[in-house]
């Protein structure tokens, strides 16, 4: 009996909704009572799918630092650097086809560049509780190597290929920032910041549909590239603070908060067919981000209540903004509770409880109601005790 050893695993407390079921699954003893070494039940089998996921890739950076400080005045310091970093790069990967089975390696692909990455930082000490600050510096983010090597995924049957692209450039970023701080007579401070950033060959996948590539007309193609340049606007604002300043009574309660607003936009797209579109964010950008803490601490017994937001960004840019991909906006809620006790042997009990709001993992196409992918994964508690001899 082919379901001899399968149970319905549908329930009424299936996370999204008790109108939707789970299905049927292999039973978890049954499963876990196989002897998976037996030779004589199981066959090793190695997919070459699988195999062709395999790259090899070396990476040499070699880098030198040069800084000076200078105290301009009594209050205000200069910090000026210069980091210069070579690359070096080699790396193999494989091409599978499908419709033969085989897996094949490429031939080695090798790349090298240079980055003069300068940085500056003016520190004024207005006086001893308030400071400014006004800073750039360059910095640079390397691609990840599974999109580098030159591999190549060939599927005949969905007339579908996905190639890696061992031309991409390291994207470059030139970064403006100017914060000021102040900070409280009891433990605390209030923070105000604005940013700027030039963010120069940004990388991301580029999926265009019915396009030619070595002579063959694909349905869907999809390589990783360096997307176009951006320009990111934005202010930060932080807060960190007990409650004494409303009654000493009060001092073991406080406040952590931090709001982030960021406007991006895309310059010198260079997706095929979507070179002249205006007004595109820079993917992996949330426009607001937002935490909020309030903590107890006193006797022993420390209690923190934590809620983090950020509102929706495109993940994955597609042949048009319709297939363009978002990930969700996420509202987190945690609580974590802990009491100490003892002298010279200090035992802690602890509880964690995560995701109180059972927020979902979820990416929908061009709008918002189009769903892509959902996931559910319910309230995580985790609690024990800390010894400390």
């Amino acid at each position: 009996d082919a379901f001899a050893h399968t149970v319905d695993m549908t329930t009424d407390r299936f996370m999204p909704s008790a109108k939707y079921k789970a299905g049927t699954f292999i039973d978890k003893y049954f499963l876990g009572s196989l002897n998976l070494d037996d030779k004589n039940q199981f066959e090793s089998e190695q997919v070459a799918e699988e195999l062709a996921g395999n790259y090899h890739a070396r990476e040499n950076v070699t880098s030198g630092y040069v800084r000076i400080d200078s105290r301009l005045a009594d209050n205000l310091q200069f910090m000026g650097g210069l980091r210069v970093e070579n690359t070096d790069l080699r790396y193999i990967g494989r091409i599978y086809d499908d419709e033969t089975g085989e897996v094949s390696k490429t031939t080695p692909a090798t790349s090298s560049y240079i980055n003069f990455l300068p940085s500056l930082l003016l520190k004024w000490e207005i006086n001893k509780d308030f400071l400014f600050r006004a800073g750039y510096n360059q910095s640079i983010s390397r691609p990840k190597y599974s999109a580098l090597v030159p591999g190549m995924k060939i599927s005949r049957g969905d007339n579908e290929i996905t190639v890696g692209n061992p031309g991409l450039k390291a994207t470059t970023s030139h970064n403006i920032d100017l914060n000021a701080e102040y900070y409280w007579k009891s433990i605390g401070l209030v923070s105000a910041g604005l940013f700027y950033k030039r963010i120069e060959g940004f990388i991301v996948d580029e999926v265009a549909y019915n396009k030619e590539y070595e002579g063959n007309l694909w349905t869907k193609f999809t390589q990783p590239k360096n997307g176009g340049n951006a320009n990111i606007f934005g202010v930060e604002l932080a807060w960190q603070r007990d409650f004494s300043f409303i009654t000493s009574a009060m001092k073991c309660l406080g406040l952590y908060a931090t709001y982030t607003y960021t406007r991006s936009r895309i310059t010198d797209f260079n997706f095929e067919s979507r070179e002249n579109e205006k007004g595109l964010s820079l993917p992996g950008s949330p426009e607001h981000t937002a935490n909020l803490s309030l903590y107890f601490d006193k006797c022993g017994f420390a209690a923190r209540a934590s809620f983090n937001y950020a509102s929706s960004f495109i993940d994955e840019m597609g042949a048009s903004s319709f297939y363009d991909r978002y990930y969700d906006a996420v509202k987190y809620l945690d609580l974590n509770v802990s009491y100490t006790f003892g002298r010279k042997t200090k035992i802690t009990v602890y509880a964690d409880c995560n995701n109180l709001l059972n927020q979902p993992l979820r990416y929908y196409q061009g709008s918002k109601d189009y769903t892509m992918q959902q996931e559910y994964y319910g309230v995580k508690l985790n609690g024990g005790v800390k010894v400390t001899f």
